[in-house]
């Protein structure tokens, strides 16, 4: 039986992306019998792809102009932020989608003749950008045959809308003790080892963020971790998780690999599952 475990961005080309991404995503995970998403996955996506888009609807909401929104969007280029500008871009890419299928008649009956075309913009994104955000977390357990790996420190609450403006909060965990996925990482301390050994030279300020937390876990087990480091374990945990019968699906596979080989396991993107079925 081929089974694989589903990371945040296979959730993330499902629900937010579109065109060839989508297409590859869902064509992988039709090829295996089982997939299993870890609730972690629903946490990472909620505090960042889907925390991105969120920045971009508000962003239009607040200024309501499009080439306001545009100028923020630049500014924030020329910040370290390079992640959320580069999916806020997917989320006008998305919602622009939506959008190009309008034909002006329609514009002009539903906004009327005084009404300037970026006026008109800002507000159809908006909106397509509401409904893309509303309906990805609502299908956001029905990617995967399976949910696994639940984390009692972590709720799963339903984006709302206050005052023309969405929010996603809470997006951390509210633990009363230590961080339940870490709690879990700590039973095999060998094997986080093993990851951080795989990682502990690389250049990337997140493998050495990582490398850092998994240090952490196994030298100083009883001492807990906070949110921001939870967040920083990121492919570290579904290496973890995944068996060795289990691929790990993922488009980050540069991250992936390095731990995943050191565990003996296995890290596919959907372009090497799907060449490798033909």
């Amino acid at each position: 039986m081929n089974k694989a475990i589903v990371d945040t961005t296979i959730l993330t080309d499902v629900l937010l992306n579109s065109g060839e991404a989508r297409t590859w995503a869902k064509k992988a995970l039709d090829y295996f019998d089982q997939t299993f998403l870890p609730v972690y996955a629903i946490k990472e996506f909620k505090s960042g792809p889907l925390k991105n888009f969120v920045w971009m609807h508000n962003k239009l909401a607040t200024v309501g102009s499009y080439e306001k929104a545009l100028e923020a969007l630049q500014a924030m280029s020329r910040t370290p932020k390079r992640y959320t500008t580069s999916t806020a871009i997917q989320a006008l890419k998305e919602a622009s989608r939506s959008i190009g299928k309008l034909c002006p008649a329609i514009l002009a009956k539903k906004y009327g003749e005084n009404v300037s075309l970026d006026k008109i913009l800002c507000d159809e994104l908006r909106i397509a950008l509401k409904v893309v955000i509303f309906r990805s977390w609502k299908r956001r357990r029905q990617i995967s045959t399976d949910i696994i790996q639940p984390l009692p420190c972590y709720k799963e609450v339903i984006p709302y809308e206050k005052r023309g403006l969405i929010e996603l909060e809470p997006k951390e965990c509210t633990k009363s003790g230590d961080c339940a996925m870490a709690s879990l990482l700590k039973t095999r301390p060998d094997e986080l080892r093993l990851m951080r050994e795989a990682i502990v030279n690389s250049d990337k300020p997140e493998n050495k963020r990582r490398a850092k937390v998994l240090r952490h876990l196994y030298r100083t087990p009883k001492l807990q971790i906070e949110d921001k480091d939870c967040r920083s374990l990121g492919d570290a945990i579904f290496v973890f998780l995944a068996n060795k019968d289990t691929v790990i699906l993922t488009t980050n596979i540069s991250d992936h690999v390095p731990m995943a080989n050191a565990l003996g396991k296995r890290a596919l993107s959907p372009s090497q599952i799907l060449i490798k079925e033909k």
